[in-house]
């Protein structure tokens, strides 16, 4: 017997109680009445014990009635909230959604995207968790969270996990306004005699910045100071005339108001990349495809748009302008 058919025959005993009879329950539910009398027979034979008795022209409950009514409204109550969840869930509108991302990533660049997603979807349930990507990785690979968006290796992700590079996102030299170096433009080498502040060892952004270096023939910097967190890094930079290496979206909003200024490197182009990773075997839900669908649609601006040192190129590589 289906859900639908029992659910069916728990309306038309509740119609019959509310109407306070047969007749006008099956008038109600614009029913034969032979049938709902039939409905309420197999029910009295599934619970075995009578349901209603006669009182005159009408009918009344049984103590066993009277329970089973309570529970059969509780029960449609239920199943029409449960209906409506589905219908969210299939619409978008509801749902969980879980991220495992990186610090900066976390912080910066997807708190925008991700609050968009849960304005447009009232019900939507969305959790971003900050950790350093291997532990992001193995939060995906075991199932815990449905995707993590952390800084792009090219090492080959675990078994069962897919990756997807979604862009090139710039580094950026960032200075102080009246801090070295004394222009806007400054040659690679050039930049590791400054003041430069830096990230905790073997924190994700460093090795991708040492990678780059090392691939220009240079060594990693020699830092005034780490810091565990950009708002602590940038605050320092600002403060005392230091300098610091950057993502775009980190200090986008710094740089406009004036607080730093972007320094363009003549001779290279730096960019940390940014990767989507899932397991093989994930079935998005709506809320949750929507959610890749957006950081999808940034990429394919990212790919487009002129960055702060030269231009991108319609590849996603960053190149010379």
């Amino acid at each position: 017997m289906s859900l639908s058919s029992q659910l069916r025959r728990l309306e038309t005993f509740c119609a019959v109680v509310d109407e306070g009879g047969v007749t006008r329950a099956a008038e109600r539910l614009q029913v034969a009445q032979p049938w709902v009398s039939a409905q309420l027979r197999t029910l009295e034979k599934a619970v075995k014990a009578p349901l209603f008795v006669r009182e005159g022209r009408r009918i009344a409950l049984t103590e066993a009635g009277s329970r089973f009514y309570a529970w059969a409204k509780e029960v449609l109550a239920s199943g029409a909230q449960v209906q409506r969840d589905i219908e969210d869930l299939n619409a978008g509108a509801a749902g969980s959604l879980s991220v495992a991302t990186s610090m900066a990533i976390g912080t910066y660049l997807l708190p925008p995207l991700m609050t968009d997603l849960r304005r447009e979807r009232a019900g939507a349930d969305i959790t971003i968790s900050i950790s350093e990507p291997a532990v992001a990785m193995r939060r995906v690979e075991i199932g815990e969270v449905d995707f993590a968006v952390t800084t792009w290796y090219d090492d080959v992700p675990p078994a069962g996990v897919q990756a997807e590079k979604l862009w090139d996102e710039e580094i950026l030299l960032c200075a102080a306004p009246g801090g070295p170096p004394a222009g806007d433009e400054i040659d690679l080498a050039d930049t590791l005699a400054l003041p430069i502040v830096g990230v905790p060892a073997g924190v994700a952004i460093e090795r991708v910045l040492d990678a780059q270096l090392r691939a220009q023939g240079l060594p990693a910097p020699s830092y005034v100071i780490r810091l565990g967190h950009a708002e602590a890094l940038k605050a320092a930079v600002a403060a005392n005339d230091w300098v610091c290496f950057a993502p775009w979206y980190c200090v986008a909003d710094d740089v406009a108001s004036g607080r730093l200024r972007a320094v363009r490197i003549r001779d290279a182009r730096l960019a940390e990349g940014i990767g989507l990773f899932s397991r093989d075997t994930s079935w998005f839900s709506p809320l949750q495809r929507a959610a890749v669908a957006a950081l999808r649609d940034v990429a394919a601006s990212k790919r487009q748009e002129p960055t702060r040192t030269g231009r991108v190129a319609s590849d996603g590589n960053i190149s010379d302008g």
